[in-house]
């Protein structure tokens, strides 16, 4: 963990409330691996309002670039919205634990819950550039909440699965899981604790242990593990998000 000074070579409005900014950020871009985020300071210089940094998952890297996905929620994500491109941002990273792939994968199926894509875009680039199969299931509560599919690699296999049936039919991951389960070697989930625990018992009864990673979505306050907001049961004890994850084995998950 370190911190950065990276300059904002472009912020794109991709639709309303929701950009992707490029930074220029040479060491970030080197030392981060996927699933692992940056806390970003959201004030201007000087200024403490807001006082908290902002996490974000590294979304994807080009070069000496790497680009953040922004949905506009509060004071700190709308000041980071209005940044123009030659500022610098403060960015403290990478923090994490990122995923930890096993060897001789060919198929991969990432599972997203909501705006959790981002905990596994970067994932996704690195491993269809090693020749992985990947395919992308997110589910939203809503059509225009989908994922950008184009900022997704084109070997990338993207399904929008929509539960207010905006998509075609009314459904769930719950529901369509079953449909990929087994072409996939592995899955690696960015979902809520919730939905987590759900998952879990279903993969105990069709998989091997390890076969199952997930980014638990949970607000990462300090980053540091200061503030132990985001202290997670699991069966080897309490741990924190955002340190000790936020990527852990979807075995090990304890309904709290």
């Amino acid at each position: 963990m370190r911190l950065y000074r990276a300059t904002l070579a472009e912020n794109r409005m991709l639709r309303q409330g929701l950009h992707l900014l490029e930074l220029e950020a040479p060491a970030l871009a080197q030392a981060v691996r996927p699933g692992q985020y940056c806390m970003v300071r959201c004030a201007e210089e000087g200024s403490f309002d807001p006082l908290l940094r902002r996490p974000f998952f590294v979304h994807s890297i080009e070069g000496e670039r790497c680009r953040i996905l922004l949905q506009v929620r509060g004071r700190g994500t709308a000041w980071l919205a209005r940044r123009s491109t030659g500022e610098k941002l403060d960015l403290l990273g990478p923090l994490g634990q990122g995923w930890r792939l096993p060897p001789r994968l060919s198929t991969l199926l990432l599972v997203a819950e909501g705006f959790g894509v981002v905990t596994l875009a970067l994932l996704a680039q690195r491993a269809s550039e090693q020749g992985l199969a990947v395919t992308l299931v997110q589910e939203v509560t809503q059509l225009p909440e989908g994922y950008p599919a184009a900022l997704l690699p084109e070997e990338v296999e993207y399904h929008l699965v929509t539960s207010d049936g905006g998509a075609g039919q009314q459904r769930t991951l719950l529901t369509v899981l079953g449909d990929y389960l087994s072409w996939a070697d592995a899955v690696c989930l960015g979902v809520s604790r919730e939905t987590a625990l759900q998952l879990r018992r279903r993969f105990e009864r069709l998989r091997r242990p390890g076969f199952a990673q997930v980014a638990v979505l949970q607000p990462l306050v300090c980053g540091t593990g200061t503030c132990l907001a985001c202290a997670l049961e699991t069966s080897r004890g309490p741990r924190l998000i955002c340190q000790e994850g936020p990527i852990f084995d979807l075995q090990i998950l304890m309904q709290g």
